[in-house]
């Protein structure tokens, strides 16, 4: 289920309901295409509703290069992807070991035809986030899948913070495992909102 923080985060910028109905149904077909990739396999990934507000925020903001630490079975990956259309880049960083069930490759839902849009950098946050970031002369969005501990966390949160753009749009799933995201929002004077299930979106 959908929480009141994403559909406030909406009306905070003045997006209309009808709009934000159209963002959601156009999600439908991300989630439906996901679900018949994983088979009903656990492989750790990101809520049906989690997927729907990565989509429908990033599909409305339409950034031009986002980073994501964690790819996974690549459900948020298609996610983003699926939202930018080709309109912007997607840096996704990840050791390149399988979890969850383990049985695939990292990724492997990820659809070929939005893989050019997607640079994998393989390692660790801690080893190339600082180093991708070095690359770029801003960011527009960020998302975080990766190790979840309160040290990383507040550690990526700190490194993107320096190349965000001035109207910051940082995702956070499993924001509620430690009180980084929370501490984070409160020294940065951002709105943390929990979209779906823990994801959480920092924003102005």
């Amino acid at each position: 289920m959908l929480n009141d923080d994403f559909w406030d985060y909406f009306e905070d910028k003045g997006i209309p309901e009808s709009e934000v109905n159209r963002l959601l149904e156009e999600s439908k077909i991300v989630v439906q295409y996901e679900r018949s990739m994983l088979k009903n396999g656990r492989y750790w990934q990101i809520s049906k509703d989690e997927v729907r507000s990565i989509y429908s925020i990033i599909r409305q903001r339409k950034p031009k290069i986002v980073i994501e630490t964690g790819m996974g079975s690549g459900v948020s990956t298609t996610s983003i992807l699926s939202a930018l259309k080709h309109e912007g880049k997607l840096i996704s960083i990840d050791p390149g070991i399988p979890y969850g069930k383990g049985d695939k490759e990292v990724g492997f839902i990820i659809p070929t035809e939005l893989r050019s849009n997607l640079e994998y950098v393989k390692g660790t946050s801690s080893e190339k986030l600082k180093e991708v970031l070095s690359s770029l002369q801003s960011l527009d969005a960020f998302f975080h899948d990766s190790d979840h501990s309160y040290d990383n966390v507040m550690f990526e949160l700190n490194c993107v913070w320096s190349k965000i753009r001035s109207d910051p749009l940082m995702l956070i799933d499993n924001y509620d495992w430690s009180e980084a995201a929370k501490d984070f929002a409160k020294k940065k004077h951002l709105k943390l909102r929990n979209l779906a299930d823990d994801l959480a979106l920092l924003s102005k």
